[in-house]
């Protein structure tokens, strides 16, 4: 299982690469991470993008080494040495090769799917392809600050210097494929919830459970509950069901208890039970 999951790995990382390579390089639609500050610094300084990633992947490994768990570090050491690696191989490949691409709404769109798409399947097998991945650990180590706000803070300040540097046609292009490949990690890392999960307090609980296990033919778990604000005992149902049955159970919900409070959400696996 465990080669299996390193191979899988590769292949995420090569994805990463190849739409560095292809989608954003060419067309200096600058990502986040090291690999558009690997953009700029080849702008204001002429470092090569691959040297650049090479040497802050390292300083970024060997400063984790020191914060970090050993086996957390461990987890970003393929992406540390195969990222640099497969873009220079591409690099080679394609200036011998024209994929030149007139529209750049639609580099930014297919870059932003295809980046997405290989950092969430790093990401699923617990991988990190490394630099910023390892920084934003120890910033939420340190100073207990969540992980999606420190990534929000630092996809900014790189598509802003980026926008700074290349111009404010970047700067938009730029935002169009991060929020793009964000929205792509969460779905291929976590998965798209098939089912939606209901949280019902309700003071006709039995009466939710009948129209439940015989209109809709789910299962339900009722649970306790004491209101904080009320004072009062109230009756919480719990119920997963697929997504096509949601507006059966809201309106079901709505029908019986116009007074009932519920929460949906999505539920990305569900397992077990009958």
């Amino acid at each position: 299982m465990k080669l299996k999951n390193y191979l899988i790995t590769i292949i995420g990382i090569i994805i990463c690469s190849l739409s560095f390579s292809i989608f954003f390089l060419p067309y200096k639609i600058v990502p986040s991470g090291i690999a558009g500050i690997s953009m700029i610094f080849h702008k204001l300084f002429g470092l090569y993008e691959v040297v650049t990633i090479i040497l802050l992947s390292i300083m970024f490994l060997l400063i984790g080494y020191i914060f970090l768990d050993k086996n957390e570090v461990k987890k970003a050491l393929l992406g540390t040495f195969l990222f640099p690696l497969f873009i220079y191989l591409f690099n080679l490949l394609f200036n011998k090769i024209d994929l030149s691409i007139d529209n750049n709404l639609l580099t930014s769109i297919v870059g932003g799917v295809s980046l997405g798409f290989g950092l969430g399947i790093v990401y699923r097998y617990d991988h990190y392809i490394g630099g910023i991945d390892l920084l934003n650990r120890i910033l939420n180590k340190k100073i207990n600050v969540n992980n999606s706000v420190i990534t929000f803070v630092m996809d900014i300040f790189v598509i802003t210097i980026g926008g700074i540097v290349f111009g404010f046609e970047t700067f938009i292009y730029s935002m169009v494929s991060i929020f793009i490949y964000r929205q792509m990690i969460e779905k291929v890392s976590v998965g798209i919830g098939d089912s939606r999960s209901f949280y019902i307090i309700t003071s006709e609980a039995l009466k939710m459970k009948e129209m439940i296990l015989n209109d809709l033919g789910h299962g339900a778990t009722i649970l306790k509950g004491h209101g904080a604000y009320t004072n009062q005992d109230r009756y919480i149902i719990f119920v997963v069901i697929p997504k096509r049955d949601y507006y059966k159970l809201r309106d079901g919900i709505k029908k019986i208890d116009k007074n009932a409070f519920f929460v949906v959400s999505s539920s990305y696996e569900v397992g077990g039970g009958k």
